[in-house]
């Protein structure tokens, strides 16, 4: 049987409990980690002072102090943004994927805007959310992992207010494919912080914490999740 790819998962950290991320990646080491996914929302949202360059600035002074939290040579690191990370914030260090996943793998960074503007970055309209899967879908048409910062439409995304506020054309998408064997990490719902499947899709949401994975091609099973913020499971 071919081994499996061992992925460690963040999300919404919000510049917090780096330490602990940091100790954890040691502690599983090479042997267990081969792949670390930031799913979006990693950088602190800086106080709203006039104007972006200033709170931009201060999300790069930041990240330069703090990535290293994230990056081990034994492991290939990959950073999708979410909706606290401010545009103009970029790390193309942090854009790369394991060699095998190559034209496998789609990245997703917007965010429904229909459930209240919060001024956040990436807030688009479902045409906006659209273009952005097909243009990852032509570098990935026959994708096995999805890295977004949103879970699919109707999985792990029910806010406080019971309200669904996932990514609609994500679930068409795997809906039209059957919701087949393939991968989907993410986060942003904080209270849907869990795994599920739906048919043979896995979805993984791990808003403030993380997810130990195995993934093979024809599935991925979750090994460990928890909560960095004092929540639970």
């Amino acid at each position: 049987m071919t081994a499996p790819l061992r992925i460690l998962a963040f999300s919404d950290l919000h510049g917090l409990h780096y330490p602990v991320a940091s100790n954890l990646i040691d502690d599983l080491g090479p042997d267990r980690v081969d792949w670390i996914v930031l799913c979006g929302d990693l950088l602190p949202d800086f106080p709203r002072i006039s104007g972006q360059g200033p709170r931009l600035q201060a999300q790069r002074d930041f990240w330069q102090v703090y990535r290293r939290t994230f990056l081990r040579d034994w492991a290939t690191t990959t950073l999708v943004r979410g909706n606290h990370e401010l545009e103009g914030f970029h790390d193309p260090a942090l854009t790369r994927l394991p060699p095998a996943l190559e034209g496998r793998v789609v990245r997703l960074e917007g965010i429904p805007a229909e459930f209240g503007a919060w001024g956040f970055s990436r807030e688009w309209e479902a045409d906006a959310l659209e273009a952005e899967l097909e243009d990852q879908l032509r570098l990935a048409p026959e994708p096995a992992l999805y890295l977004s910062h949103v879970p699919p439409c109707r999985c792990l995304d029910a806010n406080a207010r019971g309200q669904a506020i996932g990514h609609r054309p994500l679930a068409r998408h795997l809906e039209a494919r059957g919701w087949p064997a393939a991968l989907v990490l993410c986060g942003h719902v904080h209270e849907g912080f869990g795994a599920m499947a739906r048919g043979r899709t896995q979805v993984v949401n791990a808003a403030c914490g993380y997810a130990l994975l195995h993934w093979r091609p024809d599935g991925a099973e979750v090994i460990a999740m928890g909560r960095l913020d004092g929540g639970g499971q």
